[in-house]
């Protein structure tokens, strides 16, 4: 488990999106029932970017990232939360990283994972 690096660099205009886990289980004649899947059915991401690093920030993002890939945890208090929860790098997303006017660029999307 490792610690979000920069989160103070992380652009304030960060993507919230949430996501609801349910079972449905359809009968005859168009009834169905749902129900939450488990006792954490509400799943929170969030797209993030380090916008304007320097090379050496950027080497320090892309080793904790990489580090973690898709299958390690992370943790982080989104700005929007008031504590800290842990995420995983949405394996399907990745991060990318773009050059702009000489500094570097760094997105992902995290998703809320609830390990022991």
């Amino acid at each position: 488990m490792a610690d979000l690096p920069f989160p103070e660099k992380i652009h304030t205009d960060s993507d919230k999106q949430v996501q609801f886990r349910t079972l449905i289980a359809s009968f005859g004649d168009g009834y169905t029932q749902r129900a939450a899947d488990g006792l954490n059915s509400k799943i929170d991401s969030f797209a993030i970017v380090w916008p304007g690093l320097n090379l050496a920030d950027k080497d320090s993002v892309v080793a904790v990232l990489d580090s973690v890939g898709g299958w390690g945890v992370l943790t982080w208090k989104p700005p929007t939360e008031s504590t800290t929860n842990k995420f995983t790098i949405d394996p399907e997303v990745g991060y990318s990283i773009s050059y702009i006017g000489k500094r570097f660029h760094i997105s992902t999307r995290l998703i809320q994972v609830f390990d022991l």
